[in-house]
Order: structure tokens, then C-alpha cells, then sequence
């Protein structure tokens, strides 16, 4: 729950003031935006050849930068989707959004992403011109907005250093992209969708945060019910792959199907009554999936998606998830549309390492180039002041000792 303990309604009788004037009961009641729930996205003049979306980069730019070679990348050309998580974990998530800014990539906000963006929306707003003592104290009383800010997570460093233009860049991101003409059977996500709900009903936590379908709902844990995209997958059912029809989450007498898939690699035949139940609820509807469908409609998509490292890469006909655990020595991928082809390049294991090294020396980095950009006030030239030389007395040679004065 990123969520804070309070709401913000009810101010302890004790409150703190910083250095700057600012009162703990504002911080501890600051509430970032939402993000935006959806972007529908449109190319502008010709479309591109190839849509290149990649996964979970984590901070991972040199290896964001070998997958584009690897693609073959060409901007003006090609479009690269990135499915969310920039930031955090690796040693440079400055220089990710920085490169995806300059590659005019798009891009869904992933869980990290969201933590950078309040933190940075945090920075500008009560906590503007708070030290990092003064955060401190915050921090140790409790008074944070949100209970997932901490100042030695990494989350803070990256949005009190990030440049405003990538920042700017990286707060645009939506919760979901839907894509033009002849994509339009695919949407994007960071972490998944949940099947009884329209686009327009989704909550952007969830689609950042979800995992898995449970009894109770949708969830982030990887142990609470079946993993989403199964859920999705059975709900779309032998439709699926036609691209034809819709999902209502309306339960009738009529229309009582339970679809039901199994994963050949792990041989799960059995489900439980919960489980079951939960999938009966989810009905077909006779409709079209049409580039013109609302988004207030439940559509079967084909969802792109992250988020779940856990899992791996898990591609499937309905659903692709392209974590390939880049920033814990596994894959970053790639996956490209037309003809559904996978790129990947190695990544080095940054799990376990001393990322605060990193962090300090990167600010260190952007500290000393801030100084040399700020304009220096001009100085008159002032020349030293030179002592003249001595003057020496004139000096008369004696006569040579062979000289004889003449008489007169």
C-alpha cells in the first residue's frame, strides 16, 4: 500500500516545523495525481514500420542501449513502447529516461516509475526547499506522505537529481496505452488488467501493481489465486485469437460458461472451488473488437505487460510479459510487432550490489556539472601593480692606469 497511515484529516497535536517553515501535517497530507488511466496513442503521418516494445529496464542503460543495436533501431522508422519500470535498482536510471526521452519513446508508468514521480511531485511541492536533514526528521517522526517513501531507497536520489525536462517526460506516462489502425487488438500495461472491468473502469493501481487474480480480487502478491494473464486467457477463451468479441462481468442465468486453460510446463489440471468460481463469473458477449469500440466496453485485448520478474518472461497468445529479470543477471527484452519476433541482450547482476556507491556518485556527477553550467558574474580585470625598476646612480669609470693627464 503506498498509501500513508493517515489520511491527512486529522493533524497530531504535535507537529513539526522545518528549517524551511513547512509544518509536518502538510507533508504527511500531500496526495500526489493519479496518473493518467489511458493514453490512446495515434502515429502521426506515415506509421511506423515496427513497434519495439521492451521490458522492465531498471536503470539498466547500458544494456537499454545494446538492445537497440541488437533491434537495429532507427529513429523516424520505428517506435519503440516501453512497458514501464525505467528507474530503480540499476545504476543509472537518469540516463534511461534521459534516452528514452531522446528516442521519443512511449511508454506506461510502471510501480517504480509512480514512487520516483511522487517523490519528485513530493520535492516540488510541500518539501520544496526542505533539506535532506530536515526529510530526515519527516522520515524518523513518520510524517512522510507515503508509508513506501524512504530516503536510502533509491527512489528519492533518482527524482531530487533527475533533470525537470526527463522528469516531466517520465510524470506523463499513463497507467495503459491503447494502440492505432492495425495494432489496435493490443494494449499495453506495467503490470496487468483485471478481466471483469472496461479500460475506462480500470484502477491504475492495480494495473501497475497486479500480479495475480485471487478470491478476493486482484492482488500483487505472487501466492493469492492464479496469475492474471491466466485468468485473462480463459476468460477470452477459444475466442481469443479471433479478435472478435467482447467480456461483461455481468453474471446470468443464460450465460454460464467457465473457461479453462492449462499451462503445459507446470501440469496444472486442478483448480480450486474459489477459483472456479471466480472465473464462472466472467462471461462472453457477441461483439466487435473494433478500433471504434469504446473503451467503456470490456474488450478482449491482447495485453503487453511487465512487472512480474518473478515469473520471468511468459509469452503466450493473449498476453506477453516481457520482465526477463534484466537488473538480476537475466534478459532485457524485446519484443516487435509485425511478426512477434523476440530480441534479447545479457545483463550483468546488479541485485545484492552496493547501488548507494552508484547514487552518490552520480550526484556527485550531476553536482559538479550543475556548477560548471551556472554562469559566472563577470570581473573586471584588475592588472597587479608593478613596482619600477631602481634607479641606479651614474657611475664614472676611473682612467685606465697607462693614461697620463696631459699639462697644460
Amino acid at each position: 500500500d503506498k498509501e500513508g497511515e493517515g489520511d491527512g484529516d486529522t493533524q497530531s497535536s504535535e507537529e513539526t516545523t522545518t528549517d524551511n517553515g513547512t509544518s509536518s501535517g502538510n507533508a504527511k497530507s500531500f496526495r500526489a495525481p493519479e496518473p493518467e488511466l489511458v493514453s490512446e496513442k495515434t502515429f502521426t503521418g506515415t506509421a511506423p514500420e515496427r513497434l519495439i516494445f521492451i521490458g522492465d529496464i531498471h536503470g539498466c542503460a547500458e544494456e537499454f542501449g545494446k538492445l537497440l543495436e541488437t533491434v537495429n533501431f532507427k529513429q523516424g522508422s520505428d517506435q519503440v513502447i516501453l512497458v514501464g519500470d525505467l528507474v530503480a535498482k540499476g545504476p543509472d536510471s537518469l540516463g534511461v529516461v534521459n534516452k528514452a526521452r531522446s528516442i521519443k519513446a512511449w511508454g506506461v508508468r510502471g510501480n517504480h516509475d509512480d514512487r520516483v514521480v511522487r517523490w519528485g511531485q513530493f520535492l516540488q511541492g510541500p518539501a520544496k526547499g526542505m533539506s535532506e536533514s530536515d526529510l530526515k526528521a519527516l522520515e524518523d517522526a513518520g510524517e512522510l506522505p507515503y508509508s513506501d517513501f524512504e530516503l536510502s531507497g533509491g527512489h528519492y536520489d533518482i527524482a531530487s537529481t533527475m533533470p525537470l525536462c526527463d522528469f516531466s517526460y517520465l510524470a506523463q506516462f499513463s497507467a495503459l496505452i491503447t494502440l492505432p489502425d492495425a495494432y489496435s487488438e493490443w494494449v499495453v500495461a506495467h503490470g496487468g488488467m483485471e478481466p471483469t472491468k472496461a479500460i475506462a473502469d480500470q484502477d491504475p493501481e492495480v494495473v501497475m501493481t497486479v500480479r495475480n487474480i485471487g478470491p478476493d480480487g486482484p492482488s500483487s502478491e505472487k501466492d493469492a489465486g492464479d496469475a492474471w494473464f491466466e485468468v485473462w486467457a480463459d476468460a477470452i477463451g477459444p475466442l481469443g485469437n479471433s479478435g472478435s468479441s467482447t467480456i461483461s462481468g455481468k453474471s446470468s442465468d443464460t450465460e454460464k460458461e467457465t473457461a479453462k486453460e492449462t499451462d503445459p510446463e507446470e501440469g496444472e489440471e486442478n483448480e480450486g472451488e474459489d477459483t472456479k468460481e471466480k472465473r464462472s463469473n466472467i462471461k462472453r458477449q457477441s461483439s466487435t473488437n473494433s478500433p471504434s469500440a469504446p473503451l467503456t466496453e470490456i474488450q478482449f485485448k491482447k495485453v503487453i505487460y511487465g512487472h512480474d520478474a518473478g515469473r520471468a518472461l511468459q509469452i503466450h497468445d493473449i498476453t506477453k510479459g516481457l520482465d526477463s529479470r534484466c537488473v538480476y543477471g537475466g534478459e532485457l527484452t524485446a519484443f516487435i510487432l509485425p511478426g512477434e519476433e523476440l530480441k534479447s541482450v545479457p545483463c550483468q547482476n546488479y541485485d545484492g550490489k552496493d547501488a548507494s556507491a552508484d547514487r552518490r556518485r552520480r550526484r556527485a556527477f550531476l553536482e559538479r556539472r550543475a556548477l560548471s553550467l551556472r554562469p559566472r558574474r563577470k570581473r573586471r580585470m584588475v592588472l597587479p601593480r608593478i613596482a619600477p625598476p631602481p634607479v641606479r646612480a651614474h657611475k664614472v669609470n676611473p682612467p685606465p692606469r697607462h693614461y697620463k693627464r696631459q699639462e697644460m
